[in-house]
């Protein structure tokens, strides 16, 4: 049997595909990837040793612009260019992690009668899974869904096999608890102005370890700080760390909580995304398992690192208990029995 897996636009619908390839092998001849014409995207997929087929597809923007009366006519486009690619390929099932290149993949795989399955990773469905949900067999999530149907299957998160045996380093010459900083796989522009703007007073306590993001790199003569545009070796920074600063996507949120790590969520705002980052740091902020900030602020940060440190044991512990570490298995499993329909 052929799976092709798709869902790009940002390294958060990508990783967790990856995340499933090694399981994958057990059950599938060959494995393909249909995402974005964004190189960086193909080669984090090459680099599993997967064939890579990049397809131009409309991102709909949302703001009103008479840029999208086009989407029609290209969607259109890029879904007749996948039912060639899924048809050459001999596709069995098409899995789906969403995002904007997702969308016309799982249209052509419905037209051409392949089945097809989505997941959903945050506590909303985004806009690509909402519109694949009419043309999907299953609907895989990682929160509790609110929709009663048998096509929808909480699974869990997919996550890599990294973090379940993340290794640890000592990155600084003292004892200060170490803070991680991560604005996302783009960097944030916000995030990092903060850190800049309050690093001399943050290091008089805590080591700081930043992810600033490609090309925002800056120079700063501090022993206490280290800064990286982009790494691959997140198990590793995570483990080797006290408290993560993170956004809200809820993959990160998963593999920082995998690893039992207290964590600081400062979500995208509304104005920036369509909310669902808010949404997911509320969840885990109810049931205790992160600090949650609608925006940085010295005062208040500081406040929930030394909460967030002291209580670490407990919020470690809730961490285990919510955990649905089967997710990979979970999902794998809906993918099996839905290509034997």
């Amino acid at each position: 049997m052929n799976i092709v897996l798709t869902g790009g636009g940002s390294a958060g619908h990508i990783i967790p595909n990856l995340a499933l390839v090694e399981d994958l092998k057990k059950y599938f001849e060959n494995i393909y990837y249909i995402g974005s014409t964004n190189k960086n995207e193909q080669k984090l997929v090459e680099e599993y040793g997967i064939p890579y087929y990049s397809i131009d597809t409309p991102k709909l923007i949302r703001k009103l612009t008479l840029k999208n009366l086009k989407i029609p006519f290209k969607l259109l486009k890029s879904i007749n260019d996948c039912k060639k690619i899924l048809s050459s390929l001999d596709t069995n099932i098409v899995f789906s992690k969403g995002g904007y290149i997702s969308l016309p993949v799982v249209i052509a795989a419905h037209k051409l009668g392949i089945k097809v399955v989505i997941h959903e990773s945050d506590t909303t469905m985004g806009l690509s899974n909402r519109l694949s949900s009419h043309f999907c067999d299953k609907i895989c999530t990682t929160f509790p869904s609110q929709r009663h149907s048998k096509k929808y299957v909480q699974t869990g998160a997919p996550i890599r096999k990294e973090f379940f045996k993340a290794p640890k380093k000592q990155f600084f010459k003292n004892n200060k608890p170490t803070i991680l900083v991560v604005g996302g796989s783009q960097g944030s522009n916000t995030i990092n102005s903060f850190i800049y703007d309050n690093i001399n007073f943050l290091t008089k306590d805590y080591n700081v370890i930043h992810l600033c993001g490609n090309n925002k790199l800056q120079k700063i003569d501090n022993n206490n700080y280290i800064q990286y545009e982009f790494s691959n070796e997140m198990p590793l920074l995570i483990n080797s760390s006290d408290i993560v600063l993170t956004r809200g996507g809820a993959n990160a949120l998963f593999e920082i909580a995998t690893i039992n790590k207290p964590m600081i969520i400062v979500p995208l705002t509304k104005k920036e995304s369509r909310g669902e980052q808010i949404d997911n740091a509320k969840y885990f902020m109810q049931n205790n398992l992160a600090c949650y900030l609608p925006k940085l602020e010295l005062n208040s940060f500081v406040d929930c690192i030394k909460t967030q440190l002291n209580n670490s044991k407990k919020i470690c512990s809730l961490q285990n208990s919510f955990l649905n570490n089967n997710g990979n298995q979970n999902i794998i499993k809906v993918i099996i029995e839905t290509s034997k329909i």
